[in-house]
This record gives structure tokens, sequence and C-alpha cells, in this order.
């Protein structure tokens, strides 16, 4: 018999690729690296001719070099191995067809699909309208909130392809996925005086003043919202600074500190502050380890 078929399968098990006709090649030379070839029932078919041929894709030519055209062949057969090693490419089979991809890119060069038995070269399998061109927000939803780091990675990859327009989605299951605690809620607190909450905080300067001053605690009135800065040359003089600003609301405003709202390093939760407010009916009020939140008004 004689193959009047011109498509190409691809074979894992050819050693050589193997073509009935000369019209199927790019270039054909009249000499015969092998005068024979042993086919599947065990007979030899001649070999007439070598040449060369090129599969073209849309990103580049894929090489199949020394084609033997032997005219009894029943199938016109592409040598895998010899295929892969010729383009630097990689052959992936599966039910429904094999891709062709980039060796060290992975990049798809050439998808064919087949319902047949065998894996025939057949004309590039169209790129579905789920894949073309989209914004990076359709993609987002559609991988279930991948990272932009994964979006670029599949992009480079060809696997997905999208627009340059940056995108304005917020995803909002995203947001708050990545919180580590509920929300902060603001406390509807009813002030009706001066002094009657207190708030003080440490600031730490990255450079020291002139005179050798480089921490600074605030004092805050929670109902009137002015601030008081007393510059320190050391954290262990916040007592010091808490008895004059004290005495200071004492004699001007006549009046004393309710409630004491800080954080919880140790500049404030020591010995001398603790007695002092115990012993004066002051409220002191420590936010929670490494929740600032609860101290944002100093903050």
């Amino acid at each position: 018999m004689t193959n009047q078929d011109l498509t190409w399968n691809m074979d894992t098990g050819a050693s050589s690729h193997l073509n009935s006709h000369t019209s199927n090649l790019n270039n054909v030379f009249n000499k015969c690296l092998y005068p024979s070839v042993c086919v599947g029932d065990g007979k030899s078919i001649p070999v007439t001719n070598t040449g060369h041929n090129i599969l073209p894709t849309l990103n580049r030519p894929l090489h199949l070099h020394n084609v033997l055209v032997t005219p009894n062949i029943i199938k016109n057969l592409i040598y895998v191995r010899q295929f892969t090693r010729d383009n630097n490419c990689t052959v992936e089979f599966d039910a429904f067809g094999f891709s062709i991809k980039d060796f060290l890119t992975r990049h798809i060069l050439f998808r064919c699909d087949s319902s047949e038995d065998l894996y025939p070269v057949t004309s590039p399998s169209p790129t579905p309208y789920a894949l073309l061109s989209v914004s990076p927000s359709t993609w987002y939803q559609r991988l279930e909130n991948p990272g932009e780091d994964e979006l670029r990675s599949l992009k480079s990859r060809q696997y997905i392809s999208y627009n340059k327009e940056k995108s304005s989605h917020l995803c909002h299951a995203c947001q708050l996925g990545k919180h580590v605690r509920l929300l902060f809620t603001s406390l509807n607190l009813i002030i009706t005086r001066s002094f009657e909450i207190v708030h003080s905080d440490i600031w730490t300067s990255p450079i020291a003043s002139s005179g050798g001053f480089r921490y600074y605690v605030l004092f805050l009135d929670h109902y009137s919202q002015y601030l008081w800065i007393y510059p320190l040359r050391t954290k262990s003089e916040v007592f010091q600074k808490f008895l004059h600003f004290r005495l200071y609301v004492n004699n001007q405003f006549k009046c004393d500190i309710a409630a004491f709202q800080c954080g919880h390093g140790g500049e404030f939760d020591n010995t001398n502050l603790l007695n002092l407010f115990a012993q004066n009916g002051i409220q002191v009020r420590f936010s929670c380890l490494k929740t600032s939140q609860q101290n944002r008004k100093s903050e």
C-alpha cells in the first residue's frame, strides 16, 4: 500500500522521521542515509530519498531533520526523541491531544487536539475565547484571587494573556483574608469634662536633639484634644514628667486626672506609676500587647 495522506503523526516508537512522498518536504536530497527501514510486521521497506521539513507555528518554526522518504509507509511518522532534541522542546501527550512546549520557558509552541487513536499533527487548536486578552481583574476573579506574582508568572508562560491596563479591582475577600484580627470598632465614649481620660505614649526620635533629648512623652486630653509634649533623655524620666503634668493640671484647671490610657511598655507599667495611680484613685487603662490600636489617640 502507498500513503496518500500527508498528515504527520507523533510516534514515540519510531527511530527516524518517515514520510511517504517528497511533496511533504521542503528540501529533498537524492541520497539515502539507510537503504531500508524495518516496519512493525518485521518486513523492510526501501528508502528512496532524504529531506528536511519545517512545521510552522506562531512562535517559532519546528524542524524535521533527515526525514527518510519511504513510499511504502502507511503513516507519516515523527520520531519524537529526535524531534525534541533538534527543537529543544518537550512533547506532552494527554487524552485530548498533545502539546509541544519550549524546554526552557515551558511556553506552549504548538497544540493539536485529536479524538482518534493516533496523535496527528493537525492545524493548531484555536485559542478558546476564555483565554483571549482580558483585564487582570477578570483573571483575578476566574482564578479565585491569585496574587499579582502568580498572574505575571502565568502570563510570562503564555498560559493566559491580559491587557496592560492596571486593574482597579479591589477584592473584599482578599482584604479580609489578610487581616490577622477583626476590625477595631470605635467606642462611643461620652466624655463630659477635660482630663476625664488622658492618653499617653512615648515617641522616639531617630536623631538626638542638640540638648541630648531622644524621647518625648505625649499627654493628650480626650475631651479637648489638647496635647502636651515633654522631652526626655531616657524613658525612665516618664514618672517625673507625669508628676509635673499632674501638678500642672491640678493648679491650672482645678481638677485631677480620672483615667490614664497608655501602652504596656515598662515606662508606664512600673511600680512607681502603679502605686501613684492606686493611691490617688486614677484608673489606669493599658492597651493589650501588640494592639496599639487601643491606644490610637496618642499613637
